[in-house]
C-alpha cells in the first residue's frame, strides 16, 4: 500500500482502534467518523460529516459486520448520516472499501462503479482467525453466565460450519462433553469423526433437556418455542449466529432460561490480535496477495 494512501474509518470498535494504532505507526494518515478519536486525540483527523470523512482518503475502513439491520453503519455514536445509503451516495470510483459481511446490495454498487471492494470475512485468514476469536469469547460468554463448569459437563453446538467446529474443539479441549447438532448427513458423519456425538436437527426433542449449556451458530430459527419447551430452565443458550439469531429469545425469556445473542465477540475480547490480523489483510489485499473462499 502506498505511503501516500490515507485512511478513513467510519464507525467500529476496539479492533479499529488497534488498527488505527498500527496504521499510523506505519506512517499513514487517518482519519474518523463515528468512531471516538480516544487517547489519538489531535493526531487523527476528526471528519464532522459522512462527506468530509470520505473526501479525506481513499481507503475507507467500515466495521466487521458493517452493519447490523443493513441500514446504519455500526458505531456507537448515533450520527444521521452514517448509514449504507449515505455511503454509496459519497463513494468515488477512486475509493477502496473495507469492512466485513457487505450485503449483496453494497457489492452490486461497488462492481458497477468501478469502486475496489474488500470484505475481510471472505479472505480466509481473517476469517479462521475471526472463528478462533470468536469461540474463545462464546466460551468466556458461557462461563460468565454459568454457576457450573464447562468441564465434564453436557454442551450441545448446534451447527458445524468454520465457527461450530473450533468452538467444538476448544470444548472438548477444557474436558466438556460435546455434541453437535447439524442437518445433513455429510456434517453428521464428520461430527461422529471428529469423536463428537452427533445429532440431527430433526431429533433435538430427544436431547435438549440433557444440556446446561448450548450453542446456536445457525443462522436460521432453530430453537424455536416448540424446542425451547424442552430446554432444562437452568440452560445457558449462547446464539452467536447473526441477528436476529436462531433462538426465540421472548420465549426463554419467559421461561426465565438465560439465552443471550453474542454478537461481535472479536471486538470485545481480542480486540488488539484482530486488528493485527486485519491490518496484514489490508496490505495483502492492496498487494494484490490476499486469497478470498473462492
Amino acid at each position: 500500500m502506498s505511503q501516500l494512501s490515507k485512511i478513513v474509518f467510519l464507525g467500529g470498535d476496539l479492533r479499529q482502534y488497534y488498527m488505527i494504532k498500527q496504521l499510523m505507526e506505519a506512517g499513514f494518515p487517518v482519519a474518523v467518523y463515528g468512531l471516538d478519536r480516544g487517547e489519538f486525540g489531535d493526531t487523527i483527523y476528526e471528519a464532522t460529516t459522512l462527506k468530509e470523512a470520505l473526501s479525506f482518503g481513499n481507503i475507507v475502513i467500515c466495521p466487521i459486520p458493517v452493519s447490523k439491520n443493513q441500514v446504519d453503519i455500526v458505531s456507537k455514536q448515533t450520527i444521521p448520516d452514517l448509514n449504507l445509503d449515505k455511503l454509496k451516495e459519497n463513494l468515488t470510483e477512486g475509493h477502496t472499501l473495507f469492512g466485513g459481511c457487505f450485503n449483496k446490495s453494497m457489492s452490486e454498487f461497488c462492481d458497477k462503479k468501478n469502486i475496489r471492494l474488500y470484505d475481510f470475512m471472505e479472505i480466509e485468514s481473517v476469517s479462521i482467525a475471526n472463528a478462533i476469536a470468536t469461540a474463545e469469547g462464546t466460551i468466556a460468554e458461557a462461563i460468565q453466565r454459568s454457576p457450573v463448569n464447562l468441564h465434564k459437563n453436557e454442551c450441545l453446538v448446534l451447527g458445524f460450519g468454520r465457527c461450530a467446529k473450533i468452538l467444538a474443539d476448544k470444548l472438548k479441549g477444557m474436558g466438556a462433553k460435546v455434541s453437535v447438532g447439524a442437518r445433513k448427513e455429510e456434517a453428521l458423519a464428520y461430527i461422529d469423526a471428529y469423536g463428537y456425538e452427533n445429532i440431527p436437527i430433526s431429533e433435538l426433542s430427544k436431547h435438549l433437556h440433557r444440556f446446561p449449556f448450548i450453542f446456536n451458530t445457525i443462522p436460521a430459527m432453530v430453537l424455536d418455542s416448540a424446542l425451547i419447551s424442552y430446554v432444562r430452565k437452568d440452560a445457558v443458550i449462547i446464539d452467536i449466529s447473526s441477528k436476529p439469531g436462531g433462538v426465540n429469545f421472548d420465549y426463554c425469556n419467559q421461561l426465565g432460561i438465560n439465552a443471550s445473542l453474542c454478537l461481535g465477540l472479536p471486538g470485545i475480547y481480542a480486540p488488539k490480535a484482530s486488528a493485527t490480523i486485519l491490518v496484514t489483510a489490508l496490505f495483502n489485499c492492496i498487494s494484490g496477495s490476499a486469497s478470498s473462499k473462492d
